[in-house]
């Protein structure tokens, strides 16, 4: 168990970045939001690995069901706010908040989870 600890350690520490950094890229206007959004769904992949198409497609309640980790759900509802706010900027504002609801519920449920 040590090693796969360490590998979701280093995973969690990847994505965090990865939010640090398009936070700064968003906030200072220097990178097109499309790159962000791509950027944030990158960081979502690397985060959930072959996962992460699964978790795409499933409700809220089913992928928070599948991720125990409280950690990985925190950081999966910030990735999803970094790419509502360049979706937004994109005029897409329907999907915007579609994904700051899914980003709130998933935020809601890391609060709720007890990690394994």
């Amino acid at each position: 168990m040590p090693v796969q600890r360490d590998y979701i350690l280093r995973l969690l520490e990847q994505a965090a970045a990865a939010l640090r950094r398009l936070r700064e890229l968003l906030g200072a206007g220097t990178a097109p939001p499309a790159t962000i959004v791509e950027e944030a769904r990158a960081a979502q992949a690397a985060l959930f690995g072959d996962t992460w198409m699964l978790l795409q497609r499933v409700d809220v309640a089913t992928a928070t069901g599948l991720i125990r980790d409280p950690r990985q759900l925190s950081i999966w509802a910030e990735l999803l706010r970094v790419e509502a706010d360049a979706t937004r900027s994109l005029g897409d504002e329907e999907r915007a908040t579609h994904l700051e609801t899914r980003a709130a519920g998933i935020a809601s449920a890391a609060t709720k989870v007890n990690p394994q």
